[in-house]
Parts: structure tokens; sequence; C-alpha cells
């Protein structure tokens, strides 16, 4: 199940795709996220900022610069704005100074990498030289690779008392039958009445739709490397309905 989320995130595009999946993360792991991506503003570096409980328990502001797929040498720096380098020298010159709001200005930060893969081995030295070089009292960083985002899902919109192990089932037939979309469509319907069955009260039902909405983007990424869509595309009709 966890290989399926991970190699989903490695395949997501950073605009649209796994920048509109980190904000419904985070909130269903309980973190209040204060600013989303937006297009046509200056970001300063920052795709998503939420305020959450560090693992140390701690109260913390958590910035995370997102890309998409794995982090190679060049997109690390390749003297473009648009390099992961430029982003977090952006945060660190920009944004902490100027765009922290004063209610949280006293909070510890947590500047975080988020990737849908992970950092390669030729690139890892320069990045922990910088995170090393720029880490202070008040300023950490963190990695969020894909498998941690796997993890995350899997312990967040996907936990087991929404959908327990023996009944993912369906939704991994959904995936693996992309190819064959009546099928696929069909194992995805019987995962939407699994979802839904015990959405009675508000907030189940919220969870309930945070979680048929992953699985739906799970599916399409899937679909769209098989260059195959249809069951996706009806997919995403029962699921609206």
């Amino acid at each position: 199940m966890k290989l399926i989320i991970k190699s989903y995130l490695s395949s997501l595009k950073e605009r649209g795709e796994l920048d509109a999946v980190l904000p419904d993360l985070l909130s269903e792991l309980g973190y209040n996220v204060i600013s989303r991506p937006a297009r046509g503003t200056t970001q300063h570096g920052v795709d998503v900022a939420a305020v959450g409980t560090d693992d140390d328990g701690l109260k913390k502001i958590f910035l995370f610069s997102i890309k998409p797929g794995d982090l190679t040498r060049q997109d690390w720096d390749d003297g473009t704005p648009q390099s992961l380098r430029a982003s977090l020298n952006e945060i660190i010159d920009a944004y902490i100074p100027a765009k922290i709001a004063p209610e949280h200005a006293n909070l510890p930060i947590v500047i975080c990498i988020c990737l849908g893969g992970d950092i390669h081995e030729q690139v890892r030295q320069q990045v922990a030289g910088f995170t090393t070089k720029h880490t202070s009292s008040n300023i950490s960083f963190a990695e969020w690779n894909g498998d941690k985002l796997a993890s995350l899902i899997l312990k967040g919109v996907l936990r087991e008392d929404i959908l327990p192990k023996d009944r993912r089932t369906s939704f991994q037939r959904a995936v693996a039958m992309v190819d064959e979309p009546d099928v696929a469509f069909g194992h995805f319907l019987e995962l939407l009445e699994i979802i839904h069955t015990p959405a009675s009260k508000s907030k189940t039902a919220l969870q309930a739709c945070r979680q048929a909405y992953i699985c739906l983007w799970i599916l399409f990424v899937w679909a769209r490397d098989a260059s195959n869509i249809d069951a996706p595309y009806r997919a995403s009709e029962a699921t609206l309905l």
C-alpha cells in the first residue's frame, strides 16, 4: 500500500497536484494551514505554511517549499529563481523577516523541503551543508520526501479506523486494473461504499470526503501514466455524486 502511494506522489506535478494534496493532508493530521498555494502573488519561497505540533511536542510554524519528483543537482541549484536553493534563500531572507504573522512570530520555525520523490545522493551533501549553515536556535530544517508523505497519508487520510487494512483490497485492485477501466471502476465503487458507510456525523463525513479525494488522485495519476484515464474519469463522477 505504501509503495503504491509513494509511486503516486513521485508522479505528481508541483503546481495543482502535489501542492493541492499537501494542505488537505496537513489539515487531516491536525495542522492549522495558514497559507495555501496561490497564483499571481509573491510567495517568497513558501508554497504552504502551517502551524502544528512537532514530534518533540512543541508548537511550531512549518514552511513548505515544494518540488515535484526527485531532487537532482539541477533542481537544487541551476542558477534560476525556480531552484530549491533559491527558494530556501528567499524563505530565510524575505519570508521569515517580513511575512510571518505577529501571533506566530515567537514560534520556532521549521523549513520543510517537500518532495514527491527523494533527494539524489549526489546532491545530498550540498543540501546538508546548506541546512547546517542556516540552522539556528529558532530555525530548523526537515525533509518531507515521498516516503514520509506516504507514511503520513496512511497515518492520516487512510488511517486504519477509516479504512482498515482488510478493506484496502478494493482500492489496490482499482489501481492495479487501470488498463481495464470497467474493472477498475467497479473496484473504486466498492471503495466509495466502504468509505462513506460510517459517514453519519459531519466530521466523519469530511474525513470520508478527503479520503475519497486522495484515493481518486492516486487512481488518476496511475491511469495517466498508463495513458488510459477512462476509469478515473468515471470514478470522479461517482466521487462527486
